[in-house]
């Protein structure tokens, strides 16, 4: 029976990051400074949760397997794009809005649409001459890459 109430999981950086799960799909990620009460009811959560520990710790995590919404068609397209970045590699907005066809404004909402970043790494997409924007703040953008090698 699916469960009504959504997991949470909470995983400690610089900030805390924060993921909820509903029926073994990651609606919603993000950061906060507060602390967050975890709700963990299913192993699907608990592995979710250690594998954002090792991510955090620096290590390659491939979350691919990992379902998740997206909030439209297109915004889907271009994610599931960005989910075959591969950890401490980057690719510009304008590639990617050449691959499906549009511009890289167009990529940068569908970017903006990401309800689940790190799960679906939209800091791996940068701008041509430099870091672009995020979601969750340029600071947090850079300290990701940093986390996987990448100096911008």
């Amino acid at each position: 029976m699916p469960t009504q109430i959504p997991e949470r999981v909470c995983v400690e950086w610089h900030l805390n990051f924060v993921a909820e799960i509903r029926n073994g799909v990651v609606e919603r990620s993000y950061f906060t400074e507060r602390d967050v009460e975890e709700t963990i009811f299913s192993e699907f959560s608990e592995e979710l949760v250690k594998r954002l520990r090792r991510y955090f710790k620096g290590r390659e995590v491939d979350f691919r397997d990992v379902p998740v919404t997206y909030p439209t068609d297109f915004s889907g397209r271009v994610l599931e794009i960005v989910r075959g970045i591969s950890f401490g590699k980057v690719r510009s907005y304008f590639d990617i809005a050449n691959e499906v066809k549009t511009s890289p404004r167009a990529v940068g909402v569908a970017m903006k649409m990401n309800r689940v970043p790190v799960i679906v790494p939209c800091h791996r997409v940068v701008a041509r001459n430099g870091i672009g924007g995020y979601s969750c703040g340029v600071g947090v953008k850079r300290m990701l890459l940093e986390l996987e090698g990448v100096k911008m």
